[in-house]
């Protein structure tokens, strides 16, 4: 039995090079978990991928009350520009229908340090830019490998769990959530890193793949399609080079305990636990990632130190004044003007209509660059939870309350909440400041910023991150704030918020 079976239909093809030393668990045997074992409410409507043609219909904003209307007044800080606009405010019930449409919730019946993840999406663009994927590997032991026993038990996990931010279109998300896990798996393979702890080696492997498929995204699409300008499927698989992506792909080792989270662009990891000094416990949060933007003095530093003499390189915290990740899979006009030679401008007119004009002072390509930070923090019994998120979720909410509300959240489902505040939380990161972290800004007027637990908020959802999207909208508990943001159709909705995608993990053993 040969690697080809396994990812056959995510972008990883087989080969004889590869003996079989793990085996991909499916997303049909975690839906069986949840059916026999899961409570709360479940709505698994999709696949592992999410179709760049989902369109979401603007027919769901109707007007069910001649007196449910809002201007935009109402709003802080609202767009001058919708001054006469209004609002048709949406039904409770319409409200978390569309809360709850994109959010899925399956258990993990595996012992093997994770037990359970929720997904849950909110769009504000139409069709949704960000997108997801998760993929558990099962592996055998190093005795078993050693033996090339393919009977052997698989008592090891790789969870992998990828957050892609999208922008100027679905595309390049997309393309990540089809195949950058199966690009990172097939090199750690192909490096026979499986089994291997070394954690410098282990890391390249991850930037590799990560700088091979944005190659492939870019470079290799390009090449194609200059090769044959009327290649449906080279114009095709140039889109995924036009538009841009963020992405954060955590990966967990059930046998080391330890969690890789690596990034590129402004997406967020955050791991949440308890710890104790012997009198007292106290809840903690700490960030596995550092956004990379034209904001992060680190970033600045790098950049301008690759394009010397080059003062526009970044202006107003924006790479050539335009694009707020500074790194990102796509985005060819930052990248490349000419491929092996063969300029772009080459390209028969009716293809430069898809294309994207080059910004000012593009001089010394490539601007940005799709290879990974990564971080690794090892997960003891203390640390309960990861939240994943795309940068949306992280306007609106800090660190600290992300983690306050999601432990109330566990709290209530636990049954143990005894107090009616938010737990305080304590933030531990190291080495994080306003500038390589960008602080939550969005509707920010009415909040204590020094006390998390503070904060109003709402408890209706039996998803974790469907509650994290509700009360990231809520400021501060406030349902008046979730109906009229939920109500502003697309794309005036996009002044007022972004796309929202969040994966929480729980750690441990279910009920633990």
């Amino acid at each position: 039995m040969l690697f080809s079976r396994v990812f056959s239909n995510n972008g990883l093809h087989g080969s004889k090079m590869f003996p079989v030393i793990y085996k991909r668990v499916t997303r049909d045997s975690l839906r069986k978990y949840s059916a026999l074992k899961y409570k709360g409410q479940r709505n698994i409507l999709r696949n592992f991928t999410i179709l760049a043609g989902v369109v979401l219909s603007t027919a769901i904003y109707v007007r069910y009350s001649s007196k449910r209307h809002i201007s935009f007044d109402t709003l802080p800080n609202f767009d001058e520009s919708h001054r006469k606009d209004t609002v048709t405010l949406l039904s409770d019930e319409q409200i978390n229908t569309k809360l709850r449409t994109n959010q899925q919730s399956y258990l993990i019946d595996r012992g093997t340090g994770i037990y359970r993840y929720d997904i849950s999406q909110l769009p504000s663009n139409n069709p949704i830019e960000d997108n997801h994927s998760e993929h558990i590997i099962q592996l055998r032991s190093d005795d078993a490998i050693k033996k090339n026993n393919e009977s052997s038990t698989y008592n090891n996990d790789l969870y992998f769990f990828g957050i892609y931010d999208g922008h100027g279109g679905p595309y390049t998300s997309t393309k990540l959530s089809q195949s950058l896990i199966a690009y990172v798996v097939r090199n750690i393979i192909k490096n026979d890193l499986i089994n291997n702890s070394n954690k410098d080696v282990m890391d390249k492997t991850i930037q590799d793949a990560f700088l091979q498929l944005d190659n492939d995204i870019v470079i290799q699409a390009f090449r194609n399609l200059l090769s044959d300008p009327t290649n449906k499927t080279f114009i095709k698989n140039v889109f995924p080079a036009i538009s841009g992506s963020c992405a954060l792909l955590s990966i967990y080792d059930s046998r080391t305990k330890k969690l890789k989270v690596a990034v590129t662009g402004d997406s967020r990891a955050l791991i949440i636990g308890k710890q104790s000094d012997g009198a007292h416990e106290q809840w903690f949060v700490k960030s596995c990632s550092i956004d990379q933007t034209g904001d992060n003095l680190n970033e600045v530093k790098r950049i301008r130190e690759e394009h010397p003499n080059e003062p526009n390189v970044i202006t107003r915290g924006r790479i050539l004044g335009s694009l707020q990740p500074s790194r990102a899979f796509g985005d060819y006009r930052y990248k490349l003007k000419e491929v092996d030679g063969q300029a772009l401008d080459s390209l028969p007119d009716y293809l430069k209509l898809y294309l994207r004009s080059q910004p000012r002072n593009f001089l010394t390509p490539p601007y940005v660059t799709a290879r990974p930070e990564i971080t690794t923090t090892k997960i003891n019994e203390n640390i309960k939870l990861m939240v994943i998120g795309s940068d949306g979720l992280f306007e609106f909410l800090t660190n600290e309350e992300i983690a306050s509300l999601a432990i109330k959240w566990l709290e209530n489902d636990q049954g143990l909440i005894k107090d009616s505040k938010l737990p305080l939380v304590t933030d531990i990161t190291e080495n994080i400041d306003d500038d390589s972290q960008r602080t939550a800004f969005r509707y920010r007027e009415n909040r204590n910023k020094n006390n998390s637990n503070s904060l109003g908020y709402l408890l209706e959802d039996s998803n974790i991150a469907t509650h994290l999207i509700r009360n990231a909208l809520s400021a501060g508990g406030r349902k008046e704030f979730v109906s009229t943001l939920l109500s502003i159709p697309s794309p005036k909705s996009r002044k007022y918020r972004d796309d929202l995608t969040v994966t929480v993990v729980f750690f441990g053993e279910e009920n633990h």
